[in-house]
């Protein structure tokens, strides 16, 4: 009983928030870490996903007027919608993620070189470095699944997609993953 009241609470807030600063305001408390957290798994750096995040909520606070949503759900997926857009034009505008992709093999040599053991810990930059070898699309199913614990359904919500279409694409970002992985895996050896 105690869920559906906050949950109400939080529906009237985001429609308060077209209006009220103070709503929009508990808004941006309630989903500051999450979309941080996101961007910083979407992107692979605190300070980029720091601004990243900024410009979300300045794109939220000057396109809440026009919001049509009514929910805290409608919210929640128009604001990770453009998280996942502000994470992917960011990427297309810079040149970091080659860089992050180099440091990433760097590091993935370096761990490689002082340990031949990869199943006590994952290999982390490894596994970014895979990632970053996939479509933003790609890696935006992969951050909202496995990094925000998303459910298929909700990804499909943000992503404006089928929820089938969802499921069969993960499918097959897994098995690039996979190959990807295996690719990084042989080379050392």
């Amino acid at each position: 009983m105690a869920k559906s009241v906050e949950r109400t609470d939080i529906d009237g807030l985001v429609q308060r928030a077209r209006v009220e600063a103070e709503a929009l305001s508990q808004l941006y408390e309630l989903y500051y870490e999450r979309i941080f957290r996101f961007c910083v798994h979407r992107l692979f750096s605190k300070e980029t996903a720091e601004d990243v995040t900024s410009a979300v909520f300045l794109k939220v606070a000057s396109g809440i007027r026009s919001f049509g949503g009514r929910t805290e759900r409608d919210f929640r997926n128009w604001l990770y919608a453009i998280a996942a857009n502000q994470a992917n034009a960011y990427i297309r505008k810079s040149s970091r993620r080659q860089r992050l992709l180099a440091q990433a093999v760097m590091s993935m040599r370096a761990t490689a070189a002082n340990s031949a053991d990869y199943s006590v810990e994952p290999d982390w930059p490894m596994l970014y470095a895979a990632i970053l070898k996939l479509k933003p699309e790609h890696q935006t199913i992969i951050t909202l699944r496995f990094f925000e614990n998303l459910k298929f359904e909700q990804i499909a919500e943000i992503l404006d997609a089928r929820e089938a279409t969802v499921r069969v694409t993960l499918h097959r970002i897994l098995k690039k993953l996979r190959k990807y992985l295996q690719a990084s895996f042989e080379g050392e050896a």
